[in-house]
């Protein structure tokens, strides 16, 4: 499953990208400067405004070189392999390295660390544990041994849950010395919030960041238009089955096409009534977990969680009947436009 983003009336995917154009004293540039990074697992492709939003002394739009957003690319792609590198549970020289020790003990941990945490337990906790941080020695076991022994998996599934650590400001409490928190799931969403956080922060006017089955946007376009991000099908052509509408925040994908979603109840894979759901937050970590969870729970699961109102996001659910669901917000706000056919609320 694929994401692509459209500006104004062009179509962008991963490395393959096509600019809009804007005047600039008789010549013509890109709209977008556009970089592209491979990570190993995803593309990371960054669209920044060359446009400063600012004039010199003749009045003359002021534009960025190719130089100075270089920079700005390059240290996002630092931002990125930072992020990656502190919910990698292999690396000796992480929190999670530390807390995922085989002890019982309490652990002091780096203040943004402790709140990504809670963040996660949080999360989990409002959508009822289908997305689970503590989840580490069944996903172990299940990369050693696809088709576990029944008895290892039931062992395993017992050490799994928020409540096998506690969290009291930078102080982790593991009271289950088996448990293992694995953060994988949220990792591109936790990578795509801080790059985010700093073109925010940064001189760029506005643009946006694909990774992988994600996106994320930031700032305000000249003429205030929302991106239309396009969902691709599952279809070997590539069609789009259509488009999310966005301002600002995030949009994640989960889809049967990626599979790898799990019953964190089981640990087995998760059947699911849905092809594929679109989440939209403005906290990135919330949309990529829930679009895991989400798509595991199915679709009327997932509208009542969405009516608690304990978790902030809209979503579209591709069902396996061909329907397609909204949330009451989404369906609202025109947020999805179908690319062929009408959308009702149901």
């Amino acid at each position: 499953m694929k994401i692509l983003i459209k500006s104004t009336a062009l179509l962008l995917l991963a490395t393959v990208v096509f600019s809009t154009f804007c005047a600039c004293g008789g010549e013509t540039m890109p709209e977008y400067y556009e970089n592209s990074y491979n990570t190993g697992a995803d593309i990371l492709s960054l669209h920044l405004a060359y446009d400063t939003m600012e004039k010199d002394a003749d009045g003359k739009k002021i534009y960025f070189s190719d130089s100075e957003l270089d920079e700005i690319f390059t240290q996002c792609c630092e931002i990125y392999i930072n992020a990656v590198q502190t919910v990698d549970h292999t690396d000796t020289s992480t929190n999670l390295y530390e807390i995922n020790q085989p002890v019982n003990a309490v652990f002091d941990m780096d203040r943004e660390f402790t709140a990504l945490l809670e963040r996660t337990f949080s999360i989990s906790k409002n959508c009822n544990g289908y997305y689970q941080p503590v989840y580490g020695t069944v996903t172990q076991l299940l990369e050693e041994n696809a088709q576990p022994d029944e008895a290892l998996l039931k062992d395993a599934l017992t050490h799994t849950g928020t409540d096998k650590l506690r969290i009291e400001d930078t102080s982790v409490y593991k009271m289950d010395p088996m448990s293992q928190v694995d953060l994988r799931s949220i990792g591109n969403g936790y990578a795509l919030e801080k790059m985010i956080t700093y073109l925010e922060e940064s001189s760029v006017a506005y643009g946006f960041v694909s990774l992988g089955d994600s996106a994320g946007v930031f700032g305000t376009k000249p003429d205030e238009a929302p991106y239309d991000i396009g969902v691709l099908s599952d279809k070997i052509d590539e069609s789009v089955d259509g488009y999310v509408h966005v301002q600002n925040g995030y949009v994640f994908v989960a889809s049967s096409s990626i599979g790898g979603y799990l019953n964190c109840f089981t640990g087995s894979a998760a059947k699911s009534d849905l092809k594929k759901v679109v989440v939209r937050s403005e906290d990135a970590v919330t949309a990529n977990a829930l679009a895991y969870a989400l798509y595991a729970m199915g679709y009327e699961a997932g509208q009542s969680l969405y009516e608690t109102g304990e978790l902030s996001f809209e979503a579209v659910f591709f069902l396996d009947n061909g329907a397609v669901e909204l949330t009451k917000g989404a369906y609202r706000t025109g947020m999805y436009v179908p690319a062929a056919g009408d959308v009702e609320e149901k």
